[in-house]
């Protein structure tokens, strides 16, 4: 048993790469809708006006409905009937959060391939979680 051979340790197959998802891979629609909603500044409002048909129309080819709130202050994606891969509702929602974050429309629409991933850091939380920050000028003293 311990010579035979394993058809998984196939060295002509790459076991590493990821496969593609294409608009015809999944049977039928969601069945369920799945939203997220993020709150932008309001000196992102400008912009955000400025920028949302482009954001509209890159979605609305992934299958993602999305909405632009100027009074409360906030975007919201969601999937629709149409959407095809279930994963891009994550991606979409990385994108608004790109764009509540001051990122602009060309870098934040990146997040929207497969193969890129977007993650925002909280400075305040990691800094806190380190301690006191010190000033390097004062570990150099000689």
């Amino acid at each position: 048993i311990k010579n035979m051979e394993k058809p998984w340790e196939d060295d002509s197959v790459d076991h590493w790469k990821p496969e593609a998802f294409a608009q015809g891979d999944m049977a039928g629609p969601l069945l369920e809708e799945s939203s997220f909603a993020v709150l932008f500044p309001a000196y992102r409002e400008k912009y955000l006006r400025e920028v949302w048909p482009q954001v509209t129309s890159a979605l609305k080819e992934q299958g993602v409905a999305c909405q632009l709130d100027l009074i409360e202050g906030s975007m919201t994606v969601s999937t629709t009937r149409k959407t095809w891969d279930p994963y891009i509702i994550l991606k979409a929602r990385d994108l608004i959060k790109l764009l509540a974050r001051s990122v602009h429309l060309q870098q934040a629409l990146k997040a929207l391939q497969d193969d890129v991933f977007s993650d925002v850091i909280k400075e305040r939380a990691a800094s806190a979680a380190a301690g006191p920050v010190h000033s390097v000028s004062s570990h150099l003293e000689l």
